[in-house]
C-alpha cells in the first residue's frame, strides 16, 4: 500500500512514526506538502506539484497545516469523486471546515455533550458575561495546541479582544469556563476507544495542552470513554484525539476533536497501544472496500 501524507511539516514525531510503522508493514509513504497540492479544472485533477496525480496513491492522510490557504474540502470532494481512500473521509464530508465554531454546531445538531458556547460579531461583554458568566474562554476558531485561547475576566480584556480580531479577521467564540482538576484525551481508531490521558496544567497556568503540563494514566472514568464511544458512533469518525472534561457535576463534556491529533504523550502513557499501526491497518481495509 502506497500512502500520501500531507503535512507541513514531516520531521515531526507523528510522521516520522507513519514513515518507521510503513516500512515494518511493507508499506510505502510518501509525505507531500499542503502548497503542492495543484488542481486543474480543465483536467480534472488534483496533484502534487503537477507531478503524481492523488490518483496514483492507495490511500491519503491529512495533517494539519498552519500556514497554506489551500481548502481541505478541496483533497476531501476529490477523494470522494475518485474514490480514493481518505482516512476521516465520512466526518470531512458532514465536517468540511474543522474549525471550532462549527465543531460546535455540529455536536449540538447531534446531541454530544458539549461546552456552553456564544459567537456573535456584536455580542457585547455584559451579553457575554450574563450568559457564561465571568470568567469566561475566548478562542480564535483555528487555534491548536492551546493557544489563541484566552480567560476573560474584565471588559477591558474583552476590548483588547475583540479589537484583535477586527484587525486581524479571524473567527472566535466564547464559552463556559469549567473549573477543572485537568482534562482527558481518548483516540478514536476505527471502532475502537482507547485511553484516556489526564493532562494537568503546569503550577500556576489553567491551559492543559500547553508546554510544562503533566500526564498520566486515567483508566477508572467510564464516563470518559462511553462519551468517546458515543462520538465515535455519531460521528463515523476513523482517527482522532477527543478532548473532553468532567464538570462540577460529574458531566463528561466534549471539549474538540482533533482529527488530525498529536500522540507522542499518548504513545508514551499507553506504549502498548500503537496508533500507527492501527491507522495502517485500517487504511489497507479501507482500500480493500472491506469498510463502509
Amino acid at each position: 500500500m502506497h500512502v500520501c501524507v500531507i503535512t507541513d511539516d514531516p520531521s515531526t514525531y507523528s510522521a516520522k512514526r507513519f514513515l518507521e510503522e510503513a516500512l515494518l508493514a511493507g508499506h510505502k509513504i510518501t509525505f507531500a506538502s499542503w502548497p503542492e497540492i495543484v488542481f486543474s479544472g480543465r483536467k480534472n485533477t488534483i496533484s502534487i506539484n503537477q507531478k503524481t496525480l492523488l490518483d496514483s496513491y492507495d490511500a491519503i492522510i491529512l495533517r494539519s497545516s498552519v500556514r497554506s490557504i489551500t481548502p481541505l474540502s478541496l483533497v476531501v470532494e476529490y477523494c470522494k469523486a475518485k474514490n480514493i481512500p481518505l482516512l476521516n473521509d465520512r466526518l470531512y464530508m458532514r465536517l468540511q471546515n474543522t474549525n471550532k465554531l462549527r465543531q460546535q454546531i455540529l455536536f449540538q445538531t447531534e446531541n454530544i455533550p458539549c461546552l456552553e458556547t456564544l459567537y456573535g460579531e456584536n455580542l457585547t461583554f455584559l451579553e457575554v458575561k450574563k450568559k457564561l458568566h465571568l470568567p469566561f474562554i475566548a478562542k480564535i476558531a483555528n487555534g491548536s495546541l492551546g493557544k489563541q485561547i484566552f480567560k476573560i475576566h474584565s471588559p477591558e480584556e474583552f476590548r483588547t479582544f475583540a479589537r484583535a480580531r477586527k484587525k486581524d479577521r479571524q473567527l472566535y467564540l466564547f464559552q463556559k469556563y469549567y473549573k477543572i482538576s485537568g482534562d482527558y484525551r481518548a483516540f478514536i481508531i476505527g471502532k475502537n476507544e482507547f485511553g484516556a490521558v489526564k493532562r494537568i496544567a503546569p503550577q500556576g497556568e489553567w491551559k492543559t495542552n500547553m508546554r510544562g503540563a503533566r500526564h498520566e494514566r486515567a483508566t477508572a472514568l467510564p464516563q470518559v470513554m462511553e462519551l468517546t464511544r458515543l462520538i465515535r458512533k455519531k460521528l463515523n469518525i476513523d482517527f482522532a484525539g477527543i478532548d473532553i472534561l468532567i464538570d462540577a457535576s460529574g458531566q463528561a463534556r466534549l471539549i474538540e476533536i482533533n482529527t488530525m491529533a498529536q500522540f507522542k504523550v499518548f504513545e508514551s502513557i499507553f506504549p502498548e497501544i500503537n496508533i500507527v499501526q492501527k491507522t495502517l491497518a485500517l487504511l489497507a481495509k479501507k482500500k480493500r472496500g472491506l469498510l463502509r
